[in-house]
């Protein structure tokens, strides 16, 4: 599950990451580039960055975190389904993602994500981040529809899938996290993205105690790998 991540990387970071991909950033252009303020943590509703395909490149745009499909004609505040995460095991299926998943694929960029482990009460935060801090972005879909109260909606979730073995002591899903490498294929509409699907090596992560109680556990206190 991913319900609050971290983004902090200024513009100039994002075009330079996405052109060593060969992905070149094409909107906003250069000279309208955006002071992008460091979200420390971005939380399901909020407006986020994304990245997603256009004709000659990648394009950026600020969407709502919490996925509306098209189909969906009332108010903003009608829309109850909880679909800031999208399954890997359904995402190509459900009525709610599918169009989007053929159609509309994005990144996500993101320095981290967030789990809470403990009882209600007593919660201990701790943030995932990879180690050495290569360049990653979570897979996500977007959509667009047209909602009754607030216009216009453009918004996106990310996609989770299992936990491996040692991040499921945290939680028993993670976000899907791509590697640079993998950044062309997941936006490439006729690429079988199958295999970017998969339980995320433990190893490939450090985990940070944030905030609450460590209690005995020596397994949840020591970073991951």
């Amino acid at each position: 599950m991913c319900s609050n991540y971290q983004r902090n990387k200024a513009y100039s970071a994002y075009v330079e990451e996405l052109s060593s991909a060969w992905l070149p950033l094409r909107f906003p252009e250069p000279h309208a580039a955006p002071n992008m303020q460091s979200q420390l943590e971005v939380r399901p509703t909020v407006l986020a960055p994304i990245f997603r395909a256009s004709d000659d490149g990648v394009e950026m745009v600020n969407a709502r975190w919490w996925l509306i499909p098209w189909w969906h004609k009332g108010d903003l505040k009608q829309f109850k389904l909880a679909t800031f995460n999208a399954r890997s095991e359904t995402v190509a299926t459900s009525r709610t993602f599918r169009d989007a998943f053929k159609r509309q694929r994005c990144l996500v960029p993101a320095e981290g994500w967030y789990e809470w482990t403990g009882e209600k009460g007593k919660k201990t935060k701790w943030l995932f981040t990879p180690k050495g801090e290569p360049p990653i972005c979570f897979a996500g879909v977007w959509d667009r529809c047209k909602t009754a109260d607030a216009g216009e909606v453009e918004s996106f979730t990310i996609v989770t899938q299992p936990a491996s073995s040692a991040l499921n002591a945290y939680h028993d899903r993670a976000p899907v996290v791509l590697a640079q490498k993998n950044w062309a294929t997941w936006l490439d509409l006729d690429a079988d993205v199958r295999p970017l699907l998969g339980p995320q090596e433990a190893a490939d992560f450090d985990v940070t105690h944030i905030s609450g109680p460590l209690g005995n556990d020596k397994t949840l206190a020591s970073p991951v790998g």
